[in-house]
């Protein structure tokens, strides 16, 4: 690919890309309200070099290059968001299965789970429906931030943090087996999220609701 067909392609990719960007961080700085923040991105995203310099200067492509990764890094941004440090209603549990991230909602008799972060559709949750009927039950809600996992859901312990860190999660429970992943565990670990081990429904049950 030559350099101007690849100059062409990026500077494409961000005029495609910004718009969303854009949406995002209005709908962050409150829709209408134009922050500080919303003006500093705004002026990171606007760059575009005139017809001259598209075809003439060496160093455009650079310049576009550069403002590519400024792009990306902006866009990698709002991949970290805060979909897991929510404030938790009776009959709400939040869970993740693989990289999806769920919400279970109980009302009225009558379970919903919602992929928060993907399309596909939940699979084991009876841990979290029990949950979420025992916070019904006891008309008590889950501190914010709490994120229930069950053993198949423990599986890939690490990824599953990882995501927990990055969405903003304050507390996992987790079983007691799965305290063999965190050997080797970066030390700040449990000082950014705090992990909480149960021996069975029971004892979690009495540690959300008892303790």
């Amino acid at each position: 690919m030559s350099d101007l067909s690849e100059l062409i392609k990026i500077a494409k990719n961000i005029e495609n890309q910004n718009t969303e960007i854009i949406r995002l961080l209005k709908k962050i700085a409150g829709e209408d309200e134009e922050d500080e923040r919303l003006r500093k991105y705004k002026e990171l995203l606007s760059y575009a070099p005139d017809h001259g310099e598209l075809y003439t200067s060496d160093d455009a492509i650079e310049k576009i290059k550069a403002k590519e990764v400024e792009r990306e890094e902006v866009e990698n941004t709002f991949k970290i968001g805060s979909a897991l440090n929510n404030s938790h209603e009776p009959g709400e549990v939040y869970f993740l299965e693989g990289t999806d991230i769920f919400k279970l909602s109980v009302e009225n008799n009558e379970t919903v789970v919602d992929n928060l972060t993907g399309d596909a559709e939940a699979s084991d949750f009876e841990l979290q429906e029990l949950i979420a009927n025992e916070s019904i039950k006891n008309d008590v809600s889950l501190d914010d931030g709490t994120v229930i996992l069950n053993s198949q859901q423990s599986q890939n312990l690490p990824e599953t943090l990882k995501i927990c860190v990055e969405q903003d999660a304050k507390k996992v429970f987790m079983p007691i087996f799965s305290s063999t992943q965190l050997v080797g565990a970066p030390n700040n670990l449990m000082t950014i999220l705090k992990l909480d081990f149960y021996k069975s429904q029971d004892q979690l049950l009495e540690k959300l609701f008892k303790g």
